[in-house]
């Protein structure tokens, strides 16, 4: 895609899926300092004109994982910008920095309220996922192969 077009692309959250959510209150001490850790991952199902983002966040003390959540969003984009997006000759799939920050955005909030609800009522709920940025995780555009695994 041009770096310069406008394109407004049209996209739909199909689903929402709660990949992993692991509480250990072994882990835990109340009081204590915790760290947290978060990644990002990308995929696509050409089939359908999905795409996933992978977002999870794990929360430590003493190295250990005392919560740990992944969270999955599936977007669905609209059969114009899927095909701007798709280089074939050279076999990749191109989302926009800008685009796929987004949709990193829209599921870490969708983890955020996960988390929290999982977490109501228990010392856990103290700990949330930041608000930060999530567009400063991805250094460029996200750059997948097209063929299908």
């Amino acid at each position: 895609m041009p770096e310069k077009a406008s394109h407004r692309v049209n996209f739909a959250l199909v689903r929402i899926i709660t990949e992993n959510i692991d509480l250990t209150p072994d882990s835990f001490e109340e009081g204590k300092p915790a760290k947290i850790n978060t990644g990002l991952n990308f995929g696509i199902d050409t089939n359908r004109n999905f795409v996933k983002v992978l977002y999870k966040n794990t929360f430590q003390q003493n190295e250990k994982n005392f919560i740990e959540i992944e969270v999955a969003c599936i977007f669905t984009i609209n059969e114009e910008s899927w095909q701007l997006f798709s280089n074939k000759e050279e076999g990749k799939f191109i989302l926009p920095k800008g685009l796929a920050g987004h949709l990193a955005m829209l599921t870490a909030s969708t983890a955020r309220g996960i988390l929290h609800n999982e977490t109501e009522g228990t010392p856990f709920n103290r700990y949330f996922i930041p608000a930060n940025n999530v567009n400063d995780m991805l250094p460029s555009d996200v750059v997948m192969p097209l063929e299908n695994h």
